[in-house]
C-alpha cells in the first residue's frame, strides 16, 4: 500500500513548493497523468498547506457536503487553472492540527490508489477516492497506536478466511469485496443476496463461546437468512501471520476496483501495512462451518428484550446453532445469490 520511495518523492515535492503559493492560489508539481486521472503535489496560498490534488476526467459529484472532512485533513473540490481541461479537481489538504507524518502516509496511499485505478471511468475513480478517505478517517478515530488488539487481529483473520472461501467458491473479486461490510461497521460482516453472514472466530480447541456485541448482530429480521461463520484457529509456528494472510488475499485480486476496495476495507478495520512487523502470531484454520440462525436460536434481539433495554453484550455457545454447511457454495442458493459466479 505504501512505499518509502513515493513517500520521499512527495515530501521532496512539498519542500520544493514551500512558500511559493500566494493568495488563495495553488502551486503544484505533477506526479503523474495516466488514463482518466492526473495527480499533483501542491501547496495552497499563504497558508502553505501540504496537499495532493487529484484531477478526474469527466463530470463527477463535487457537492461539499458529500466530501469527507475532519480528522486532521479535508477533501475539497477546487479549480486548477492551466492544467488538463475536462477534469474535475479535488484536493486532499492537511489541516494545521493534523500530523504531517500521518498525513503523508494518507497522501501516499491516495496517490498509489489513483495510479492503480486510473484506467477506470471517472465515477469509479471518484468513488474509490471517497471510500479510501473515509476509511482513513475511520482509522484515525480509533483509540490505538495503529496496531490491532489481539481480539481485533483474530477477528480480522477470521473474516479474511471467510472472504477467501467466497473467492474459492467462485464469487467474483469485486462482488466478494463489495459484500464485506464488517470493517465499515456494518450490522453483519458480509451482505450477500437477501441474507448475511456474521463471522465469529475462536482460538479455543474445543467448544465455541462467541462474544455478541449488540442486539442486532444475531437478528435475522434485518437480513434473512442469517448465517454465523464459525472459524476456529490454532496458533502454530507453521501458520500464517495476519500480514501473510492479507498478502495471500491481495495476490488473488487482479481487478483494480476490487483491489482498491480491499485496501479500503483493511484501513477501516484498523490495519495498515506500515505496522506489519508488529503482527508476529501465526495461525492456521482448523474449522470453518456455517451455522443457521433460526426462530429457535438462543439470542437477544430488540424484539425479544424489554423496550427499556437499548444495548446488550453477552457470550453465547455457538454449538447451540445447527451446522448448515462447511463451505459458502452450499449456502449461496439459500442466500438468494444470483449471477455472482466468475
Amino acid at each position: 500500500m505504501l512505499s518509502s520511495s513515493s513517500d520521499t518523492e512527495l515530501v521532496a515535492a512539498w519542500r520544493a513548493l514551500s512558500g511559493l503559493a500566494t493568495g488563495d492560489g495553488w502551486k503544484v508539481i505533477e506526479l503523474f497523468s495516466i488514463g482518466n486521472c492526473c495527480v499533483m503535489a501542491g501547496r495552497r496560498g499563504a497558508r502553505n498547506e501540504e496537499s495532493v490534488l487529484v484531477g478526474v476526467k469527466g463530470n463527477v459529484p463535487s457537492q461539499p457536503f458529500q466530501l469527507p472532512r475532519g480528522q486532521g485533513f479535508s477533501l475539497i473540490s477546487t479549480e486548477l487553472q492551466g492544467h488538463p481541461a475536462g477534469h474535475s479537481w479535488f484536493a486532499l489538504v492537511r489541516q494545521e492540527s493534523g500530523s504531517l507524518e500521518l498525513f503523508t502516509k494518507v497522501a501516499v496511499d491516495l496517490v498509489n490508489l489513483m495510479e492503480s485505478t486510473s484506467a477506470q471511468e471517472g465515477l469509479r475513480i471518484h468513488g474509490a477516492m471517497i471510500s479510501r478517505i473515509r476509511a482513513w478517517q475511520a482509522f484515525m478515530k480509533r483509540d490505538s497506536d495503529g496496531v490491532l488488539s489481539t481480539e481485533e487481529e483474530i477477528g480480522l483473520f477470521g473474516e479474511l478466511l471467510v472472504l477467501q472461501n467466497l473467492l474459492d467458491d467462485g464469487v467474483s473479486e469485486f462482488d466478494a469485496l463489495d459484500s464485506w461490510a464488517g470493517p465499515d461497521d456494518g450490522v453483519h460482516d458480509f451482505l450477500l443476496g437477501d441474507g448475511a453472514i456474521e463471522v465469529k472466530t475462536t482460538l479455543a480447541p474445543a467448544g465455541f463461546i462467541a462474544r455478541i456485541s449488540n442486539l442486532d448482530q444475531l437478528d435475522d429480521s434485518l437480513n434473512r437468512p442469517l448465517f454465523v461463520a464459525a472459524v476456529r484457529l490454532a496458533q502454530l509456528s507453521g501458520g500464517s501471520t495476519l500480514p501473510d494472510l492479507i498478502d495471500q488475499v491481495a495476490g488473488r485480486i487482479h481487478d483494480p476496483g476490487a483491489s482498491a476496495l480491499l485496501n479500503s476495507r483493511l484501513v477501516s478495520a484498523g490495519y495498515i501495512d506500515m505496522t506489519r512487523a508488529e503482527y508476529t502470531r501465526r495461525f492456521r484454520s482448523s474449522e470453518l462451518t456455517y451455522r443457521i440462525v433460526c426462530a429457535e436460536s438462543p439470542r437477544l434481539t430488540r424484539s425479544s428484550v424489554p423496550a427499556a433495554i437499548h444495548e446488550a453484550r453477552y457470550s453465547l455457545d455457538l454449538d447451540a446453532f445447527p451446522i448448515a454447511a462447511s463451505t459458502y457454495a452450499d449456502i449461496s442458493t439459500s442466500l438468494g445469490v444470483k449471477n455472482q459466479w466468475n
